[in-house]
């Protein structure tokens, strides 16, 4: 009988401990200084995970199937307020442990078991190895915003001061993949490499191991990347296609904010601004304040039509109520096909039609040379 109770706790303890080294779960402990007592946790194609803690101290874990990239990010972010946001990026490796923290807020370290100890030896390299080059660019900023220093002499520090650091920084990299090729922290480093050619020669410089084991996700994730931006590049030239200036803008359809259908053509022979947004859009809803000023600075010279996108109708109300916006209103439910038709891909993005029916001028993003064209057009 002993003998049965004996094998029975140990297959209880074989139990345990099988649970705890699965190979799937991943403990973290945290500790920064400035994420408050709320952590989210982003991986890609799942729901987000929402932690608490205490003063930036947190303990939880994971389950991770396939090793994945991260983010450790503040709640607010999900609401869209990215003012002083913190964000941090944490590959996701199952069966570990890791250890993130910050001693101060400009900087932070990471550590744990296995992947996590050689990848803090590869955010060290990274951190010391690219810091040349980026204080170079930051040096080519405060000089483009110089106004007394020329387009030469800027030309001059980028091709005898930043292009050599940053080839010295690319060599390092090199260097430092070659002669850690069997640890798979160095997978990290590919997203380095400039361009997704040398992204493809740093990946075969990777031992075998590394390429077809656990961290293969990784590489695949960059390809998808990869994809995902060559293809947003062609949207991108097939959306400036139907934004050009000159050609004649689509005209549609849709419901007002009081239900009732309001036609592009019935504002022929003015001014229109199209301000394609949405109430989940940061930038969208920043702009707002110097729009309405504009729009009190030269009343009757021109409409905007707003059009908000991705939203319910209801939060489509809220936003224009809470935010008090004057101008006419339409709502683009997900059936309609004014944003394929105006090539659309990024908010805000404000067309402006001119009294004949063409467009203007696209400004794409929150930009002071929209307000700068106003005053062209209507302050004469």
């Amino acid at each position: 009988m002993k003998r049965i109770i004996l094998s029975m706790m140990l297959a209880a303890i074989a139990i345990c401990v099988w649970a705890a080294n699965d190979g799937k779960t991943l403990k973290v402990k945290l500790d920064l200084l400035d994420f408050g007592d709320t952590v989210v946790v982003l991986r890609p194609g799942k729901d987000e995970l929402t932690f608490t803690g205490k003063n930036g101290k947190f303990e939880f874990q994971l389950q991770v199937d396939t090793v994945s990239p991260g983010m450790l990010i503040q709640p607010k972010l999900l609401r869209g307020d990215m003012e002083d946001a913190k964000i941090f990026s944490l590959p996701l490796v199952g069966g570990e442990e890791v250890r993130v923290w910050n001693t101060d807020m400009t900087r932070y370290d990471i550590d744990g078991t296995g992947f996590y100890a050689d990848y803090h030896q590869v955010d060290l390299f990274n951190e010391n190895a690219s810091k040349e080059p980026r204080e170079n660019v930051a040096k080519f900023r405060e000089m483009k915003a110089n106004s007394s220093i020329s387009q030469e002499e800027l030309s001059k520090f980028q091709k005898e001061v930043y292009d050599p650091s940053y080839d010295r920084y690319q060599q390092a990299l090199t260097d430092y993949v070659k002669a850690h090729s069997k640890q798979e922290a160095t997978i990290m480093l590919l997203k380095e490499f400039d361009g997704f050619e040398k992204q493809k020669e740093a990946y075969q410089m990777l031992d075998v191991s590394v390429r077809e084991g656990r961290m293969k996700p990784i590489y695949d994730r960059i390809v998808k990347d990869e994809e995902e931006r060559i293809a947003e590049e062609a949207e991108k030239k097939e959306g400036a296609k139907k934004q050009a200036e000159g050609i004649e803008a689509p005209v549609f359809t849709l419901d007002d904010i009081n239900g009732q259908p309001l036609a592009l053509t019935s504002l022929r022979g003015k001014h229109v601004i199209l301000d394609f947004w949405g109430s989940w859009c940061v930038w969208c809803i920043k702009g707002f304040p110097k729009m309405k000023e504009y729009y009190a600075k030269y009343p009757g010279k021109f409409e905007i039509l707003g059009i908000d996108c991705n939203d319910t109708v209801d939060k489509w109300k809220a936003a224009v109520k809470k935010h008090e916006l004057p101008w006419l209103h339409v709502y683009c439910p997900k059936e309609a096909t004014v944003l394929e038709d105006y090539g659309v891909t990024g908010f805000p993005t404000k067309i402006i039609i001119g009294p004949d029916g063409k467009i203007v001028k696209t400004i794409i993003g929150e930009d002071p040379s929209f307000y700068t064209l106003l005053d062209e057009l209507f302050g004469k």
